[in-house]
């Protein structure tokens, strides 16, 4: 992988990791040295390549050892300082066993991440929600089109680099710079915001 592995934090002896059962599963399917292992807060967190993706997720949903066959959500961080940029997560629990894992891989803005709607239906909406939001290609998807804004919104918002518009509302602690100064009211608290004080 591009990214160096970040550390993985150590767990009490004894205690089981959430995830365990997803790991053993992708190991068998992944090379080591091409899968990054995280913890936080006792779960594990297993990065792969993008083009294994659909490999491990059917494999975690069917081996009868992981049984993976709930899909919680699929989300996105951006790290525009960092190439690739994005981490695509994905995150899958059992049932039967009561575990949840957390799938991610590395993408960039020209990176095509297949779609798991085929394996898990109900995920192509939180895919829609991804490539509205932070632009991610998401390819052989049935239907990926905008889910929030209109198709023909500019831009994908929950990108760190997005530039907002708008007018600033106005607060009383932000009224100096928020509203002109005829468009102030004539009493506001504070008199260190040069203003008029109610008598």
């Amino acid at each position: 992988m591009s990214t160096p592995p970040r550390s993985v934090r150590s767990q009490p002896a004894g205690s089981a990791l959430e995830g365990d059962r997803a790991l053993a599963v992708i190991r068998r399917l992944v090379p080591s040295d091409q899968v990054e292992v995280a913890t936080e807060h006792g779960q594990i967190t297993a990065f792969v390549p993008v083009e294994r993706l659909l490999t491990v997720v059917a494999a975690l949903r069917t081996d009868p050892k992981a049984a993976y066959e709930m899909p919680v959500t699929m989300t996105c961080v951006d790290w525009p300082e960092r190439d690739p940029r994005y981490d695509v997560l994905y995150f899958l629990r059992s049932l039967v066993y009561n575990d949840l894992v957390a799938i991610g891989v590395r993408a960039s803005e020209e990176t095509e991440i297949p779609s798991l709607a085929k394996l898990f239906p109900g995920m192509e909406w939180h895919e829609r929600e991804c490539f509205d939001l932070f632009g991610l290609r998401i390819t052989d998807h049935p239907n990926l089109i905008r889910i929030l804004l209109p198709e023909d919104w500019e831009g994908h918002p929950l990108r760190k680099d997005y530039v907002s518009f708008g007018e600033p509302v106005a607060f009383t602690h932000n009224l100096e710079w928020a509203l002109s100064p005829q468009d102030r009211p004539e009493y506001l608290p504070g008199a260190v915001r040069g203003s008029v004080e109610r008598p």
